[in-house]
């Protein structure tokens, strides 16, 4: 059930003890980035406990969990389990959960039903309530190892040096790997190197224009420059060119950080990328 899953072995065998010992908590909250195979696991929990038909799975409708969803699950959660010896309620993107439905599913959280598992799946714990934290036993994944992603992807066909390119920019994601724009990363290092040092706010501003003209790409865009920044730091011998190559990637975490709520993507762009090229 679980033993084609890629990487965490850590977690696996904490949840296996768990169910071993019958101290398997009433609620998981599963965080990490997206793509590595939290949502894999999950359902792998789901079959070692013989969940069978006993499983239902909540995710967004649009952009958002919304408090009606949570009202159908509590006229069901309540309910012995059909089948199998125990019900598990997977709910996907929970950093999406409105505010009425994130305070409906603290009620049932505070008064769990028997028999019934809640798997809360987010890369984004902090979006959720601390209440709702708090009644869910964390388990933070880590970001796969790079070797990992490689051998996957060979597996699956692609060719070393393709593969390779994929696993570095894919930052620890098999998913962003797998669905990286390698035209946009190379789009993205050409215009870096043509912006050079200093360059003219007119150019500033043109590129900029340039990178939110999809913005669906933006945060795969973030993710690039997260990868080269990361390979500048490394590679960066100075003490004070290193700090100053962390700044400006500390400078692309709070763009990403601020994608959902900066309003304006043009701007956030333009004040990324003087500090960039400062």
């Amino acid at each position: 059930m679980w033993k084609n899953i890629l990487g965490h072995k850590k977690e696996i065998a904490l949840l296996q003890k768990a169910i071993q010992e019958n101290k398997l908590a009433h609620a998981y909250l599963f965080s990490g980035i997206e793509g590595i195979g939290k949502y894999t696991v999950a359902l792998g929990l789901a079959k070692a406990l013989e969940c069978k038909s006993d499983l239902q799975i909540l995710e967004p409708q649009g952009t958002t969990i919304k408090i009606e969803a949570i009202r159908e699950l509590k006229e069901t959660a309540y309910l012995h389990p059909l089948e199998g010896k125990a019900k598990m309620i997977l709910i996907d993107q929970a950093d999406t959960l409105t505010d009425a439905a994130a305070n409906a599913l603290l009620k049932i959280l505070e008064e769990p039903p028997s028999q019934t598992y809640f798997i809360l799946i987010t890369p984004k714990p902090l979006k959720l309530l601390p209440t709702i934290r708090s009644r869910c036993q964390n388990l933070e994944f880590s970001p796969l190892p790079t070797d990992l992603i490689i051998q996957k992807l060979l597996q699956e066909g692609m060719a070393p040096e393709e593969a390779k390119q994929r696993a570095l920019l894919g930052e620890g994601s098999l998913k962003q790997a797998i669905e990286l724009d390698i035209a946009l990363a190379e789009q993205i290092e050409k215009e870096l190197q043509q912006l050079g040092n200093k360059p003219p706010p007119s150019e500033i501003f043109k590129t900029a224009q340039n990178w939110i003209d999809d913005e669906e790409k933006i945060p795969q865009l973030l993710g690039i420059l997260n990868h080269l920044w990361h390979q500048k730091i490394v590679a960066q011998n100075n003490e004070t060119g290193r700090e100053i190559t962390i700044q400006q990637w500390n400078a692309i975490q709070n763009a990403g950080r601020g994608l959902e709520s900066y309003a304006n993507k043009q701007l956030l762009m333009e004040n990324l990328l003087f500090t960039l090229t400062a």
